[in-house]
């Protein structure tokens, strides 16, 4: 059930595409200017605690569950590039699921359907590096952990709809 939830949230907001705002087809992808410094301040905060959710991730605490972790993609030939760097324009950030490590080298799957990306699709494998995750996050006895990047968005929209998202997961934003 939870796991349904955040896949909903994922796909109804938490889908980041840097994309031309005239270009948004789809009302519920929500789009965010590559400038944009409450982003750039929550995928800082996000690199900063980076650590301590791998170590989570490998050994997961009692009551944790649902580690996730958003990449940004890139259209590229007949395949994807990650993006890291969030000024870059034309990223589609999604989030991975069932992540397994190796070091600093990660696999996992792809959770949500793409918007704007074309070369991938929800159940792909995805190969990449510490250095690739953009933002994480995991459930917490049943709260929400992580997923800085969801702040700059909810900020930026009705404010019942962020009321309702801190009532149910538990998102604190500064």
């Amino acid at each position: 059930m939870l796991r349904g939830v955040i896949l909903f949230l994922s796909v109804l907001v938490l889908t980041i595409p840097v994309i031309p705002l005239n270009a948004l087809a789809n009302p519920n992808v929500k789009s965010i200017a590559t400038d944009d410094p409450a982003m750039a301040k929550a995928h800082e905060k996000s690199k900063r605690e980076l650590d301590s959710f791998l170590e989570k991730l490998r050994n997961p605490p009692p009551g944790t569950e649902n580690y996730n972790i958003k990449l940004g993609f890139a259209d590229k030939a007949e395949d994807v590039a990650l993006i890291t760097d969030e000024t870059t324009p034309n990223v589609e950030y999604m989030w991975v699921y069932q992540i397994k490590a190796s070091g600093d080298h990660f696999t996992a799957l792809l959770a949500d359907t793409p918007e704007y990306i074309h070369n991938i699709k929800p159940g792909d494998r995805v190969e990449f590096e510490k250095s690739d995750i953009f933002d994480w996050l995991y459930i917490e006895n049943g709260k929400m952990k992580g997923n800085y990047t969801v702040c700059p968005l909810l900020l930026a929209g009705p404010k019942e709809q962020l009321e309702q998202y801190r009532e149910i997961l538990g998102i604190a934003c500064d």
